[in-house]
Order: C-alpha cells, then sequence, then structure tokens
C-alpha cells in the first residue's frame, strides 16, 4: 500500500484569505439555496449551521490537500458498513478559489446526555478491524506520525530559540527519550496478518463526539485525521483527558471496556499520549508568538513540564 504525503486537510482554514471564504459560502449558498448561514467553530474547516429547503443542514468549509471527495465517499462507506456517522447531503464538493465546501447531515446534539464511552471504545474497535488497504483505494490515507505537527526535529529548531533555554532542555529531554516510541509508530507497514497497522480516526476526545438527541447514541465527528497507525494511537488522547484536560476520570476506562483492550499500562500508548502533549504545547507555544492571547495557555502547559506543583489544567482551544 502506498502511503499518502499528506492528510486529506493538512492546513487550517485560516490560512485563507477571509474574502476568499466569505465568496466562496456566498456563491455556494446562492447555488444551493442556504440561509441563515451561522459559524458554529473553526480549526482545521470552519463549520456552519445552515438552513435549506430540506430544515437545518451542517456546512464544512475546507482547504483541502487535493479535494474533499473522498471524505464524502468515506463517510458513505461507513454508512454501508454499519457504522453511524453524519450523511453526506452533497455528493461532489462545491469548488471556490483554494477552498471547498461540503454539506452534511445536521444531527441535532443533546447536550445533557452524558457520552457513553464504552459505545465509543466498541464503535473504534470495529474501526480498526477495517483493512486500510481496502480505504486506501478511494481514500488518501497518510502515516498519522507524517503530519506536520508531529515533526518534532523541525518544530523544537523552530521555536527552541524562542524558549526560556530550561524550558527548552526540558522539552529536548522529553523529546529524546520518547523518539523510539515515535519511530515505532512512524516505521510501520501494512501487513496482511498479525499486528498491523489500523485505520485510525486519529483524533478521539470529547471534543469530537455529540451525543444525537433523535438516537441518543454518542457520534463521532471530524474525521480529517483519519490516518494508518498501531492501534494504542486511538487511545492516546483519552489516556491523558483526565489528568491534563480536566476530563471524567473514568472516560478511558469506559472506552476501553467498549474497545475490548485497555492500553493504560501499554508503554506504546503511553508515549504516543505524552508525545501528544509535546505537540499540544509546541503548537500553543507557536500560536503565542503571534497572537498574545494564546501566552497565558502556553505558559500554563510549559508549567506542568517542569513539574510545577501550581500547574493548572490545560485548556483545550
Amino acid at each position: 500500500m502506498q502511503f499518502a504525503d499528506l492528510p486529506l486537510v493538512a492546513s487550517p482554514i485560516s490560512v485563507v484569505d477571509q474574502q476568499v471564504i466569505e465568496e466562496g459560502i456566498q456563491h455556494c449558498a446562492t447555488d444551493l439555496k442556504l440561509s441563515d448561514i451561522r459559524l458554529i467553530r473553526q480549526s482545521m474547516n470552519a463549520v456552519y449551521k445552515v438552513t435549506t429547503s430540506r430544515g437545518p443542514k451542517i456546512m464544512r468549509v475546507s482547504r483541502p490537500t487535493n479535494t474533499t471527495l473522498p471524505a464524502i465517499e468515506f463517510a458513505n462507506y461507513l454508512r454501508r458498513n454499519g457504522f453511524e456517522v453524519p450523511a453526506p447531503i452533497s455528493q461532489v464538493p462545491f469548488r471556490h478559489d483554494e477552498i471547498e465546501i461540503t454539506l452534511w447531515e445536521f444531527i441535532e446534539p443533546h447536550s445533557e446526555q452524558f457520552v457513553n464511552w464504552s459505545t465509543i471504545g466498541s464503535f473504534v474497535q470495529r474501526l480498526h478491524d477495517i483493512n486500510p488497504e481496502e480505504v486506501a483505494k478511494f481514500y488518501p490515507l497518510p502515516k498519522a506520525a507524517s503530519f506536520p505537527w508531529w515533526n518534532f526535529d523541525l518544530l523544537l529548531s523552530e521555536l527552541g530559540p524562542t524558549l526560556n533555554s530550561n524550558d527548552c532542555d526540558i522539552l529536548l529531554e522529553r523529546w529524546e527519550r520518547l523518539r523510539p516510541y515515535f519511530k515505532t509508530a512512524q516505521d510501520i507497514k501494512v501487513k496482511p496478518v498479525g499486528d498491523r497497522p489500523v485505520l485510525c480516526h486519529g483524533d478521539i476526545h470529547p471534543g469530537n463526539v455529540i451525543v444525537s438527541r433523535t438516537t441518543g447514541q454518542p457520534i463521532l465527528l471530524d474525521w480529517d485525521l483519519l490516518s494508518v497507525a498501531p492501534r494504542e494511537w486511538d487511545h492516546a488522547a483519552l489516556l491523558t483527558w483526565a489528568t491534563r484536560w480536566g476530563g471524567q476520570a473514568s472516560t478511558y476506562a469506559d472506552f476501553a471496556l467498549g474497545y475490548g483492550s485497555d492500553f493504560s499500562s501499554n508503554d506504546l500508548a503511553q508515549a504516543l499520549a505524552e508525545l501528544r502533549l509535546l505537540s499540544a504545547t509546541l503548537m500553543r507555544w507557536r500560536a503565542s508568538l503571534s497572537t498574545p492571547s494564546a501566552r497565558v495557555e502556553a505558559e500554563n502547559r510549559m508549567k506542568w513540564w517542569r513539574q510545577d506543583p501550581t500547574a493548572p489544567m490545560w485548556q483545550a482551544v
């Protein structure tokens, strides 16, 4: 299997000129007869709630590496195989300049109902059973460890001079300790049998899960980081969710119960969890260099690496 060099969406929508985004939305709204366009959130994509003749829908504005068509095809593939994910409304992306706009089913969230993380764990275990080579026929799958924010040598080289020298030494030392585990995640080959790498969602945490008001079932969203990695990759984010992000202590245990395996004592999973924290720290520090409001959170994250007993829980951004 040939791995893709980049994920489907490799850069945040914020790199696109706002006028281009607004023009694209206006043209798409005219073409598809959309109204009441309201921004929900913006990160890698800009996500809007819109009104159509058939009720509310979700509009995603992306800057794809090539095209977002594989995202539509993958959602259809999952739904055909019994996975509950939002249905694509548009089967072809709307292209404007460097952006693409897609329309998706709107799932009314049930804000008062807790996520059943055991159900999500079972969902992810089934996802990991899919042969990546089957999906790679229509979806460009990269290695999860190939994403730009996992290039720690480059990030530390770039950001090191902007850090306090002691802080820089701390992060460099942690990176060197974790490097062998990163290499394990990076040096993967798709094998027909045995302990093969798996198809990973890539970013499983509470911010990417909602509970459907209609069905009461949890829905895993935001598949932009779909990739191939050791199965520990999809456990990593939740392993530190309670200790670093202030989440429910039972979240990972419930997820592991549904998945059928608990990786809380797994060396690779723990290393990948710490690597995620290292990446999150460096990316917030980079943001703070151009956005002063990001500095407080960047400093708070550095406190934890210094083993400062006053280090607060981290805040997701």
